[in-house]
Formats: C-alpha cells, sequence, structure tokens
C-alpha cells in the first residue's frame, strides 16, 4: 500500500526504472518491424484479452509489475500503465506516462501510458470503455489537468 498522489507518482516512475526491462524476453517477434500503431494495437489488444481492470480498493494503492499483472489477471490503471509502457520501452518506442485529473484538483486520480510516434500520440488507456463495454484504443477522456514523464527510445 502506498500513501498519498505525490507518494503514487513518484513510486511509479520508480518502479517503471525498475521492471522495463521485464517483459524483453516474452515480447512476441511479431511486435518487432511492424508500425508504431501497429505494435502498440497489438500489446493493446493482448492486454484487454488477459486482463481486467479491478480498482484497488479504497486507501490502499498497489502496483503490480508487468509479470504480476499477466499472473494476477487483474488490476488498476497503475498497473495496466506499468504494463504497457514496459512494453513499448522493449520495443524501442517512446512514450510518455501520463497522471491526470479531471476536476483541476492538485490530485491525479488516473493514470495511463502514450506512445510516441514521430510527435503524434498514440493513447493507450486501457480503462476507458465503450458502450459494450470494451477498453477503447487511442482513446482518452477530456482531463482537466496532467503532468507527463516522457521516456525517449
Amino acid at each position: 500500500c502506498y500513501g498519498d498522489n505525490g507518494e503514487v507518482v513518484r513510486v511509479v516512475c520508480e518502479l517503471y526504472e525498475r521492471w522495463k526491462e521485464q517483459p524483453r524476453e516474452a515480447l512476441a517477434a511479431e511486435l518487432y518491424g511492424i508500425t508504431t500503431e501497429e505494435a502498440c494495437g497489438r500489446i493493446f489488444e493482448y492486454l484487454v484479452e488477459n486482463v481486467c481492470y479491478k480498482l484497488d480498493t479504497y486507501g490502499c494503492q498497489y502496483i503490480k509489475s508487468p509479470a504480476r499483472l499477466i499472473a494476477d489477471g487483474q488490476g488498476d490503471c497503475k498497473s495496466l500503465t506499468m504494463f504497457l509502457a514496459c512494453c513499448l520501452h522493449c520495443l524501442g518506442i517512446s512514450h510518455i506516462i501520463r497522471f491526470v485529473n479531471f476536476d483541476n484538483s492538485n490530485q491525479f486520480s488516473h493514470v495511463y501510458c502514450v506512445a510516441l510516434d514521430h510527435g503524434r500520440e498514440i493513447i493507450l488507456d486501457a480503462c476507458e470503455l465503450d458502450s459494450a463495454g470494451r477498453p477503447m484504443f487511442n482513446y482518452a477522456r477530456p482531463y482537466a489537468k496532467k503532468q507527463d514523464f516522457v521516456y525517449y527510445e
């Protein structure tokens, strides 16, 4: 369990540095040598087919490693983002870990990953659902405030 909002932001960034190489051996060979958008789409589909979004218990903030997330089959936005960002790192795709809020307060209430493709953003937010309840590729709900951590590969 982690405490306040600032602590969560700090720990997400620290754990990313620790775990960013974790998915390298598990990434399928067909993810290499394709366009950034195709690679992002395939990673996103893999995630939504194998992991269910589950909000952390109120007051407890858990951040799972990519391997733990897949093994458990469920996680919240922090763990989903960690998985996606680590996969992008291993594929050499520049990306952002984006913390946002929707009410313009000083507290961030959501985090997701954004791939960078020659200046174009590809949104990887597996928590935003369409009317059928399926996560939407390349979509993010409009936010009031953001804090980006950019990782250039």
